[in-house]
């Protein structure tokens, strides 16, 4: 395994990433899409990133903009500009690794929901994993979400009533749905939702007493598992 220190432009912008390399002549690779209050150095990102590259998948995970090392305002974050991000990273790859790679996504939290999103519109995308994934952001901004969580700025808040996933999902195949019943933020109920639309092939696993970021080892250690094993089958 290796890893490398890359960066490429979205809508002007630069964006800092970092790719884990196996050690093979060809191999696929996954693009990691990180959370609302998260970044690319993840802890759970980077375990991901170091099992993926030792069963000979590479893996991106890359800072969106305004966040972490990339260019750009945090207050000017919106779902459609990190949809735009995702499909630079999706370019980048295919520029960087050849345009024959096959490709897969994972995205945590919003970061799986920008996932699906993307990967709707794009039928070349050959397996998807989510982890503690909303069906809709319509709590975001609640009493409740506001007492545990930092609001995004009001651009997002505008930009949301663009994007929503129901008439998306069934555009959505290869698709494994990973999702803690004791998630505090996103109601397991969220993930039943998105899996029923999905279409075909599909699976979901829900873990018993994980929560949202799945800070439990022996939960991110089976999240991990799951994952790679799904990439494996299917890229």
């Amino acid at each position: 395994m290796k890893v490398e220190n890359v960066a490429f432009m979205s809508e002007g912008q630069r964006i800092s990433g970092i790719l884990h390399l196996p050690w093979a002549k060809s191999f696929p690779c996954v693009i990691a899409s990180h959370g609302l209050l998260s970044s690319k150095n993840s802890e759970k990102y980077i375990a991901l990133g170091e099992r993926l590259s030792s069963h000979g998948i590479a893996m991106l995970r890359f800072d969106f903009r305004g966040v972490g090392e990339s260019e750009g305002r945090i207050e000017d974050d919106t779902i459609t500009r990190r949809i735009a991000d995702l499909g630079s990273a999706i370019d980048f790859i295919r520029s960087y690794l050849g345009r024959e790679t096959p490709l897969g996504l994972v995205g945590s939290s919003l970061g799986g929901y920008v996932t699906l999103i993307r990967g709707s519109a794009d039928q070349e995308i050959k397996a998807i994993v989510i982890w503690a994934t909303p069906f809709h952001l319509d709590d975001l901004g609640s009493k409740k979400q506001k007492e545990d969580y930092p609001l995004p700025a009001e651009a997002f808040f505008k930009d949301l009533p663009r994007h929503r996933l129901l008439p998306l999902l069934p555009k959505v195949s290869n698709c494994l749905v990973i999702h803690g019943d004791q998630d505090e933020a996103v109601p397991v109920d969220q993930a039943w939702e998105i899996f029923h639309v999905l279409g075909a092939p599909k699976e979901i696993h829900i873990i018993e007493g994980a929560d949202h970021r799945i800070t439990e080892p022996a939960h991110r250690q089976r999240a991990i598992d799951l994952t790679v094993e799904w990439f494996k089958k299917h890229l």
